[in-house]
């Protein structure tokens, strides 16, 4: 019988494919196995955006890489793999803005989330955070993913920190320019305000720069402050503008009551009358006139109350908050005379 050398050549294919199938079995196996190696070893690289699908032995690279240098890496690993026969790459290049972004704002029980995130990992990282901090606020979020961020867990820290301050807002915003802060807004609490105060010397995370601070006060409505005075002690309560008016208040006590003890524990809130400080300042100058008494003072409308040593105080102290306040505020007082002591009959003979 003759050699046809030719003749061996056509069942060639037929020898290799029953190779391949008896080592993998199935197409699908042949699949699985080139997709789970493929896998590992992206993820051994640190490529967590890139995926591969596989039909046959042809691979597709999916994903959003974060620069070109990262996609022909992630290429390379794929072609290295073996029993890959081609690879098509479908995945996207997310662009690095010129300044990192990322901004919530917080308005009528809902979060508005814009700017950029750096993965689908970290976006849900950051609607964890929320969850966390302000549990009943509807989230809308609409970030866009992109590459060019700070490290990821300085990010992450600087949106954690943001979210928390945000959460103290009533009303407001947090804004990172990489990893840069600003906060601006009304707190939600007198507490939150003096703690929104210590913020430029305080502990901020690693990386981070506190860049604006504009918290305002809470707002309070009805508006009080109030002045006691008992003969010995003077006592503030209530509501002040802010740090330099509760000063004032307390200065202007000092130099009025010079041998009174001063007890403060005003609140800073926003919301005053127009007036306020005048308003308290020549009432306090009334209040000195008395024995005892207090000082009232709820949103525009304003009550002296004490004990007098005579009649004709009394008219003065009256005539003098009736007439010389201005008309914005409704003035009224509750002013008595001091009962004077018996005196004690001296013992009979």
């Amino acid at each position: 019988m003759g050699c046809k050398p030719v003749k061996w050549l056509w069942g060639l294919p037929a020898v290799v494919a029953i190779g391949v199938l008896a080592l993998y079995g199935t197409g699908a196996k042949v699949e699985s196995d080139l997709e789970a190696r493929t896998q590992t070893a992206l993820q051994e690289a640190g490529l967590q955006w890139a995926t591969a699908s596989f039909d046959g032995r042809d691979a597709v690279l999916e994903g959003l890489s974060f620069s070109r240098q990262e996609r022909d890496t992630a290429l390379r690993i794929i072609s290295s793999i073996w029993g890959v026969r081609n690879v098509v790459d479908k995945s996207d290049l997310i662009a690095s803005p010129d300044t990192y972004t990322w901004l919530a704002v917080k308005e009528d029980e809902r979060i508005k989330i814009r700017g950029h995130v750096p993965t689908k990992a970290d976006r849900q990282a950051v609607l964890g955070f929320i969850k966390a901090a302000m549990p009943d606020l509807e989230v809308d979020d609409k970030s866009m993913l992109a590459g060019g961020s700070p490290p990821r867990q300085e990010w992450l820290g600087a949106v954690s920190f943001a979210l928390i301050q945000l959460g103290q807002l009533k009303a407001g915003s947090v804004h990172l320019a990489g990893t840069n802060l600003s906060v601006r807004g009304e707190a939600k609490t007198t507490e939150a305000y003096r703690n929104f105060q210590k913020l430029p010397g305080g502990q901020l995370p690693a990386g981070m720069e506190l860049k604006v601070g504009r918290v305002e006060p809470p707002v309070i409505k009805p508006y009080s402050t109030r002045v006691k005075y008992n003969g010995s002690t003077i006592q503030f309560g209530g509501h002040a503008l802010n740090e330099e008016a509760r000063d004032e208040l307390v200065r202007r006590a000092r130099s009025l009551f010079p041998d009174a003890k001063i007890e403060d524990t005003m609140q800073i809130a926003s919301g005053a009358p127009e007036g306020w400080r005048w308003a308290l300042s020549a009432s306090m100058i009334q209040l000195r006139r008395l024995v005892s008494g207090r000082v009232k003072l709820e949103g525009n409308d304003l009550e002296l109350e004490g004990i007098a040593n005579d009649e004709g105080t009394v008219k003065d102290i009256t005539e003098a908050i009736t007439f010389s306040f201005p008309s914005a505020f409704k003035v009224s007082n509750k002013l008595a005379v001091r009962e004077e002591e018996p005196t004690q009959k001296p013992p009979a003979n």
